[in-house]
């Protein structure tokens, strides 16, 4: 073999071979995207839940601690709910439920209210579903908090 032989083989990727990567970019991209579609609604709930729990735990410390009967009243066709020391009271907060989401009370009692003891007076569930997701707000018997489940 000459030396002018070895010069002439070139080394490189074919057509093919790039194809082929750029089809894995392509794939790997997708499912990047399917899944970053999802974080926004995720944590626009997970704010908005932090921000409900805050309510609740301010609810009931109130309610344990002065007699008057502090509650959150849901108005679900406005997309809001009111902390209220009384139904004829103006609301002392109000709180905006995004205009997206659908929220429903399928066995929780409207307006949300705690005994003396810090117990909830009726337990139940709300169902809030947002363009991608279901969530479920549990109120379990005996329990002063709420915890939620996302239903795929």
């Amino acid at each position: 073999m000459t030396l002018l032989t070895m010069k002439t083989n070139q080394t490189g990727f074919t057509l093919v071979e790039v194809l082929i990567i750029l089809a894995m970019i392509q794939v790997i991209w997708f499912f990047s995207l399917y899944n970053y579609d999802k974080q926004p609604s995720q944590l626009s709930f997970d704010l908005w839940y932090q921000q409900f729990e805050l309510d609740l735990l301010y609810l009931q410390k109130q309610s344990m601690a002065t007699s008057n009967n502090y509650v959150i009243q849901f108005t679900p066709e406005q997309n809001k709910y009111e902390i209220r020391s009384s139904p004829i009271v103006p609301a002392l907060k109000r709180r905006e439920i995004p205009s997206d989401w659908q929220l429903s009370l399928p066995t929780l009692g409207n307006p949300i209210s705690f005994s003396h003891t810090g117990q909830l007076r009726r337990p139940g569930t709300i169902r809030i579903e947002t363009s991608n997701e279901m969530y479920f707000i549990y109120f379990p018997f005996g329990k002063g908090r709420s915890y939620y489940v996302q239903n795929k």
